[in-house]
């Protein structure tokens, strides 16, 4: 069987929101998956130090026909704009090498993007749209993308917005927000901030198809059409009959350290036109919850 065929996945980083989601659904397709962790000890996953090991450290590197790199920093934008050189170190500097090792071993490379990498004046970004970040994390998004780019062809870009989950234990925008409604306090969402939220189920569907197709280039991936954050919040507070009284305010006037895009919104027919992929509203997502 040709190495192309085997499909022996490695998930960098499957203990976080994105990776966890993958391993499992991945596992469920029957696909032969392996995961590692860094902090967060899992049964049956290999432990990887993306800052201290050397990536022929992996047990069976050699079977692995793809890699999908979801581990990345879990902090806020405003701490990645006071540690960028940390940051920059395990998102880029110790990242490039395993891209190498991966290009050396003809391991198709799949790495998780960020809508962060456009400036969001626009909005509607393609996957030919002009890169141009204003903001750290979005700064080492967009090298990492031209590195990858740059030392293959045989790759992956997938372009995500905010992620979502429906567990009640996962760190994600959905559950931050319905927490924060079950709170006495009143608080402000941004309304003039619109982005493309993604759900992890759909994230993880979206990827194992690009995969089972052996697709190649950059594609963009989103759940939901546009929305901003008061209208997102205003949605779940019906939608559960919370009467929370809710205040919107400007993103950009609230102090926050990076900068952020104003409509930083994902054009996903590309990926919709191949999978015949239709939207659906936030409102099927809430019921699942």
């Amino acid at each position: 069987m040709k190495k192309s065929e085997r499909k022996k996945i490695l998930i960098l980083g499957a203990t976080g929101l994105i990776g966890k989601n993958l391993f499992k659904y991945l596992k469920k397709k029957k696909l032969d998956v392996i995961g590692t962790f860094f902090k967060n000890k899992t049964k049956n996953y290999q432990k990887f130090n993306l800052v201290k090991d050397n990536f022929n450290k992996v047990k069976k590197l050699n079977l692995i026909s793809h890699i999908i790199i979801a581990s990345g920093s879990s902090k806020k934008l405003d701490d990645i704009e006071k540690d960028y050189s940390y940051e920059n170190k395990i998102g880029y500097v110790k990242l490039k090498k395993v891209i190498d090792e991966c290009v050396e071993k003809k391991i198709k490379v799949i790495y998780i993007s960020s809508d962060a990498i456009f400036d969001g004046i626009k909005g509607n970004y393609k996957e030919s749209s002009k890169r141009n970040p204003i903001n750290k994390y979005g700064e080492i998004k967009l090298k990492m993308e031209e590195y990858i780019q740059k030392k293959t062809s045989n790759y992956l870009i997938v372009r995500i917005s905010k992620v979502f989950g429906i567990n009640k234990n996962e760190n994600s925008i959905l559950n931050n927000m319905i927490k924060n409604l079950n709170q006495k306090y009143i608080y402000k969402y941004a309304h003039d901030e619109y982005f493309t939220p993604i759900f992890t189920n759909d994230l993880s569907l979206f990827i194992y198809n690009l995969i089972k197709k052996d697709l190649s280039g950059i594609f963009h991936l989103r759940s939901v059409n546009k929305i901003s954050r008061y209208e997102l919040v205003k949605k779940i507070n019906s939608y559960f009959k919370l009467k929370k009284l809710i205040e919107k305010c400007s993103i950009n006037l609230i102090g926050l350290k990076a900068k952020r895009g104003l409509k930083l919104h994902l054009n996903t027919e590309k990926y919709e036109k191949i999978f015949n992929h239709k939207q659906k509203k936030i409102e099927h997502y809430l019921k699942k919850y």
